[in-house]
């Protein structure tokens, strides 16, 4: 009797401690797929400030140049969009915190359609197909990877029981008129998902264009340039759900930044140092040092 006992008492906490890692590993992570309610919507505002500098001064070079450029605001300052609408950023099945996938950038583009209706995800210059660059009429054609700068990814940055965190990164452009071949063209887009998991609604979705000096190429009849748009933005936010968030699992934004850049560039993965931290590196295991130039001139030997 005292065996059978023992026996059935091994075989509950077994059973238990099961129980425990099946917790664990739910907690850990997550099918968001069918999360959110059909019935939800959420409110979205749409932000895009006037060009505030530029490089060449394209904007202004004639009427026609201000025509395009100098009036560019949204085309819905807001929307509401169903519940469903926002599936777009979702894994397909499991994902764990620092977890990774590809998104369908024509199903997102129907969020930047919000800024303007000529909103596409086929960039009409991809360095992914072909980089030419034009030095005393020396052409150079590169390709292949380290290069793509199309399509749309994302990470699962951080988890709770009742809230998880999707970051995003998106390259999308605007077609402003095909007969001037006329582009905006934003560096990138990021942004991020807030899903509450108890209730299956959206508690917040921001979408932006970084903020930092030269973030547009613009390009109209036949020209270029690089210019500075301060604010370009899509913020909703449920007014209901805006209490503290305490993260079981999360990595930093920093973290999730980079997993993102790394997507899209496989250069990102590269370790980089300063010039004072690899002096002393180089010296210390007595190596040479390889420079990497991201952005100059550079002649026709070099290529």
């Amino acid at each position: 009797m005292k065996k059978i006992w023992f026996v059935f008492s091994v075989f509950v906490v077994l059973v238990l401690s099961l129980s425990v890692s099946l917790q664990s590993c739910t907690a850990n992570k997550i099918n968001i797929e069918d999360t959110l309610h059909g019935n939800a919507t959420l409110q979205v505002d749409a932000y895009w400030d006037p060009i505030a500098d530029s490089s060449l001064n394209l904007p202004n070079y004639s009427p026609k140049h201000a025509a395009l450029f100098n009036d560019l605001s949204p085309a819905r300052p807001s929307q509401e969009y169903d519940a469903d609408a926002f599936k777009a950023f979702f894994p397909k099945g499991n994902a764990a915190v620092g977890d990774l996938w590809e998104l369908d950038p024509n199903t997102i583009v129907s969020f930047l359609r919000q800024f303007h209706s000529g909103a596409t995800a086929e960039m009409h210059i991809n360095p992914g197909r072909e980089f030419v660059h034009q030095v005393f009429n020396f052409t150079v054609y590169r390709s292949g990877p380290g290069f793509q700068s199309e399509g749309a990814f994302a990470c699962l940055r951080a988890l709770s029981p009742s809230y998880g965190e999707i970051d995003f990164r998106i390259h999308a452009e605007f077609l402003l008129d095909s007969d001037a071949d006329a582009y905006f063209t934003p560096a990138q887009f990021t942004g991020r998902l807030i899903l509450n998991r108890d209730n299956g609604t959206v508690r917040e979705f921001w979408l932006y264009l970084p903020p930092r000096n030269t973030n547009v190429d613009i390009n109209a009849y036949n020209s270029a340039d690089m210019v500075f748009v301060p604010r370009m933005e899509l913020i909703g936010r449920n007014v209901h759900d805006q209490g503290d968030i305490v993260w079981e699992t999360s990595i930093t934004e920093k973290e999730a930044s980079d997993l993102l850049e790394a997507s899209f560039y496989k250069f990102a993965e590269i370790e980089r140092l300063s010039i004072e931290e690899v002096i002393v590196q180089a010296q210390a295991e007595n190596r040479p040092i390889h420079v990497l130039m991201t952005w100059g001139v550079f002649d026709d030997e070099s290529c």
